[in-house]
């Protein structure tokens, strides 16, 4: 039975949302590559060690404040702004079935990527994407309604959650962070020096960490909010014809910084509003400055880059395992941070250069082929350039 789905052809895709999609897939890998370099486990005494302490202890710093958290969102907005694009054909034949089908090949690239990476956000958008198909018909203001009331349940289930689930004891911090019962100096020990054993036991202890019913349940009212306030955003026409206009990147910016005051001096119950009005403030910024004549010449490269967003993501987790972990290179826990930054750096311009090539001869990046592939069957072979 034929349908009226198909992929976005190269000339009807909106180069502000590939270049937004990219801008963030970059600042994903910079703070990745916190993990991948197992740099964030690093002890403490280890990295005063390391050459350029001070500069690193600056790094660390500006990646906390104004990365971590951000760029996540920013996917998870344009992500729900595709939604948004996805369910104008609700009243097609098919479509539940067509919907269902793409989103669990979805499910299925990212549940694979996880194996391999456990902190994928592919499985986690892929799942709550389901949640979504009731709002199909949604108008954008119900969108915000919507969003706001999921903003309100976040703030219920967080002072619930502090009730009922009993409080860890605080032990010693020693380095940034702590993955269950290994102590940060036996990780890198053991990513290092045990080889592929070494990278199983990580995955797993990772995976024990990021399976469960509470980190689930916390993330549903969130990545609902976000999700719901990109087809908002998409659907009324901000992301479009507004987000440029100063005054929207003004409110985003005192929000969001309103937001981060209060998440670290008040309660971590406000982070959701630190990371989605500066996730914000980063989307009004790239918008601005790509309505500038030198801004859409300095941006327009993220473009490609950002219509292979899966590919590029996924890449980046091979090319970390591959440099830093004990089955590649061994690099784990060795370099300090200004080091492994720009090794982020050189991966990204690597990245970038490959989209454009790429997409001069094809219409998709590898692994979004495969999923249209899987998604359209024969349909995808009668796309022209």
């Amino acid at each position: 039975m034929s349908n009226n789905f198909h992929p976005t052809e190269s000339r009807n895709r909106i180069e502000l949302l590939d270049v937004l999609r990219g801008f963030a897939i970059a600042g994903v890998l910079l703070v990745n590559i916190l993990y991948f370099s197992g740099y964030i486990y690093t002890p403490f005494e280890d990295m005063a060690k390391m050459s350029f302490p001070q500069l690193n202890n600056t790094l660390i710093a500006i990646i906390f404040s104004i990365l971590l958290g951000k760029f996540y969102p920013i996917l998870g907005i344009l992500f729900g702004a595709g939604l948004f694009m996805q369910f104008k054909k609700s009243q097609e034949p098919g479509f539940l079935k067509f919907f269902v089908k793409r989103m669990s090949f979805l499910l299925l690239i990212g549940m694979l990527h996880e194996l391999i990476w456990p902190g994928d956000v592919v499985m986690v958008y892929a799942l709550f994407a389901f949640l979504m198909i009731p709002l199909r018909k949604f108008t954008p203001k119900q969108y915000l309604l919507f969003a706001a009331f999921m903003f309100i349940l976040n703030f219920v289930a967080l002072y619930i959650t502090d009730i009922f689930i009993p409080t860890k004891p605080l032990i010693e911090k020693t380095a940034y962070l702590y993955l269950s019962d290994i102590s940060p100096k036996e990780l890198i020990a053991m990513v290092q020096n045990d080889g592929f054993a070494g990278f199983v036991t990580l995955i797993k202890t990772h995976l024990l960490v990021v399976w469960t019913f509470e980190r689930y349940a916390s993330l549903s009212f969130r990545v609902l909010v976000i999700f719901a306030t990109g087809a908002f955003l998409y659907g009324s026409g901000f992301l479009i014809e507004k987000a440029h206009k100063l005054k929207y990147l003004v409110l985003f910016l005192l929000i969001g910084l309103l937001g981060s005051y209060l998440m670290y001096y008040v309660s971590w119950y406000f982070k959701i509003i630190d990371n989605l009005f500066l996730a914000l403030t980063y989307i009004s910024l790239i918008a601005v400055l790509f309505k500038t004549r030198l801004g859409y010449k300095l941006l327009k490269g993220l473009a490609p880059f950002g219509r292979m967003a899966l590919t590029n993501y996924i890449f980046q987790s091979i090319f970390g395992i591959i440099i830093f972990y004990g089955i590649g290179f061994g690099f784990y826990g060795k370099l300090p941070l200004f080091q492994v930054q720009i090794i982020g750096v050189v991966m990204l311009i690597f990245q970038i250069q490959f989209s454009k090539l790429w997409l001069k001869k094809y219409n998709f990046g590898p692994i979004e082929w495969l999923w249209r592939r899987l998604t359209y069957g024969d349909q995808l072979n009668k796309l022209k350039k």
